[in-house]
């Protein structure tokens, strides 16, 4: 009788089990995992930032010279017409050390401009339409310190594209 009892309860336990089996089943519960990839490709076309600078041939002071001109212009097209794709900001900077004798003014399109620890402050070339920025740097000196000016002055042009 006790096999019987034993017998019946294993009985009603498969049946039970089996019928959680067959209720999940069609519950539409499942346990899984879910794995997707993208891949997303593309293709741009980099911006070509233009910025030209003409300028004179190198000056040379003499000296029965006060003062000497060095003119140059900085444009947002080349040769071909092509205009900068990019809007740029861009500064002047003297890269020599000019003793206290020596003096700069620096001018745009006949405006004399401010400069700071050899820098000037920043334009804006547009890309928009074709630009010509026009400068005049005038180099004066005493008559005496013109033989003591055997140092070179450059001039450059920093650039970059503006921040939107």
């Amino acid at each position: 009788m006790k096999d019987k009892i034993k017998q019946r309860k294993r009985e009603i336990t498969l049946i039970i089990i089996i019928s959680m089996v067959i209720i999940f089943f069609f519950s539409g519960f499942s346990m899984g995992k879910e794995f997707s990839k993208i891949n997303i490709d593309t293709k741009t076309k980099i911006a070509k930032p233009i910025l030209e600078v003409e300028n004179n041939p190198i000056i040379d002071i003499k000296r029965t010279e006060e003062k000497a001109y060095y003119d140059f212009v900085v444009k947002n097209y080349d040769e071909a017409g092509n205009i900068t794709e990019v809007d740029l900001e861009y500064d002047i900077e003297i890269l020599s050390n000019i003793n206290e004798n020596i003096f700069l003014k620096i001018y745009k399109e006949e405006r004399e401009i401010d400069f700071e620890n050899n820098k000037t402050e920043r334009f804006l070339l547009s890309k928009e339409e074709k630009q010509e920025h026009h400068y005049k740097i005038e180099i004066m000196c005493s008559k005496k310190d013109v033989q003591e000016i055997i140092q070179d002055i450059q001039i450059k042009v920093h650039s970059e594209q503006k921040k939107v």
